[in-house]
């Protein structure tokens, strides 16, 4: 990260990068669609773990937290992300790359004074 304060905004910020980013993958088609034709998609699937969890962070979040808050929310995510079940996929590697982004995004965050 960089020498900036961490608030809110600035985890909001990032979420925002990785849903660009997962859009720019997708092109003109859509996540379900990918799916649904049964094809595989990790790199897809890894930013869309990542917008994920960056929801579930600013879910967390107030406008008033601190970066300390923010570190101890994002390092109990990433430890209840790095052992969650995925729902209903098993583990495929769409949803290791799923996971895989989510944690990375987390971890991001996790450590104060990053």
């Amino acid at each position: 990260m960089d020498d900036h304060t961490i608030d809110r905004a600035t985890v909001k910020r990032r979420r925002l990068e990785a849903a660009e980013e997962w859009s720019t993958l997708l092109g003109d088609t859509t996540a379900c669609a990918i799916a649904k034709d049964g094809r595989s998609y990790p790199a897809g699937k890894f930013h869309e773990g990542r917008v994920a969890a960056l929801g579930e962070l600013l879910r967390r979040l107030d406008a008033e937290s601190t970066e300390e808050r923010i570190a101890d929310a994002a390092a109990e995510l990433r430890a209840d992300w790095e052992h969650r079940p995925m729902p209903g996929a098993g583990e495929s590697r769409d949803w290791q790359s799923y996971r895989a982004g989510g944690v990375q995004a987390l971890g991001e965050f996790a450590v104060r004074g990053a």
